[in-house]
């Protein structure tokens, strides 16, 4: 396997230009005062390897010092991007939705449009973006053709999942263990972060039970502390509530309830994080009660959600 190990230090405009001559991306850096072009935009660890054939992983491990921008120029037939910890705003096409923490994108593009993407300084990023070439793809596939065009899902990423990319960034393995490991849990990025459009299980599906389902999911994602019944969800979808709870399920692996469950506990971590006090947290992310927001947060997380709070 062929891995490359950066070690912490400092990343200016001409590192990054590097890495997008690699990966086909321009970088911008628009608060960047004239004549700073040597000035560091980011600074930390970034791990390039290839676990098996046909797959390219990158992951990072940094903290942001300046705003900087980027968006992709190449076709890419399968890309999963995980966010361990921090915030993005992603873009494609028309759009836009936030990237944070425990979310993860299955992103496919073809030659006409390119994945946008604004990360904000002051900021600790730790994130993960697998690639597959084409014929890797077609292997997982089974041979069958992809649709056409571009396409970006939004999903959570299974806690177990997230706490075994954690371990493997943090206490990595060595030699062919080390190879073993990340082709292991690239093949459960997989699994999990198929898109729809390629899952032979949802493929009964037609493109406008889809784009409904994108209307349910979209508005859990954008207003978490709603409370939302499952009728006017239904409604929203044009689908009876047994429709809209079986074809939620086989599109987005989760019940409704789990999803916005979990979109809850992301949004009040988020808030934790920014300095707001678990109360505030708790109503914000559509809990009643501070009791059962901790109990919840606990059970996701493994800590108390006081943890996360900064110090003033």
């Amino acid at each position: 396997m062929n891995v490359s190990l950066a070690p912490a230090r400092q990343h200016t405009p001409r590192d990054l230009a590097l890495y997008g001559e690699r990966y086909g991306i321009d970088y911008r850096f628009p608060l960047q005062p004239p004549g700073a072009a040597g000035q560091a935009v980011l600074r930390g660890r970034i791990l390039e390897l290839a676990p098996a054939a046909g797959m390219q992983l990158v992951a990072s491990d940094i903290e942001v010092l300046q705003r900087y921008d980027s968006r992709s120029h190449r076709p890419a037939p399968l890309s999963i991007i995980v966010m361990l910890e921090g915030h993005a705003e992603i873009g494609l096409g028309e759009k836009r939705l936030a990237l944070t923490s425990g979310m993860a994108l299955s992103v496919r593009l073809d030659e006409h449009e390119g994945l946008q993407a604004m990360q904000l300084p002051n900021q600790r990023i730790r994130a993960l973006t697998l690639a597959l070439d084409t014929p890797r793809l077609a292997d997982a596939l089974g041979g069958r053709r992809q649709p056409p065009g571009s396409s970006l899902h939004a999903w959570t990423l299974p806690p177990g999942l997230q706490q075994l990319l954690d371990q493997a960034l943090n206490s990595p393995l060595a030699g062919m263990a080390s190879r073993l490991q990340w082709e292991g849990l690239a093949l459960q990025l997989l699994a999990h972060g198929l898109p729809p459009e390629l899952d032979i299980s949802s493929a009964r599906l037609s493109p406008g039970e889809w784009q409904r389902l994108e209307r349910v999911r979209e508005q859990l994602q954008r207003c978490p502390a709603r409370s939302h019944r499952l009728s006017a969800l239904a409604e929203l979808a044009a689908m009876s509530p047994a429709t809209l709870r079986r074809k939620f399920q086989a599109a987005y692996g989760s019940s409704i309830f789990d999803f916005l469950r979990e979109r809850r506990l992301e949004r009040a971590r988020e808030l934790l994080l920014q300095g707001h006090g678990i109360e505030r947290a708790a109503q914000c992310a559509g809990y009643r009660h501070a009791n059962n927001f901790t109990t919840a947060f606990r059970q996701r997380y493994g800590c108390p959600p006081s943890s996360l709070r900064r110090a003033d």
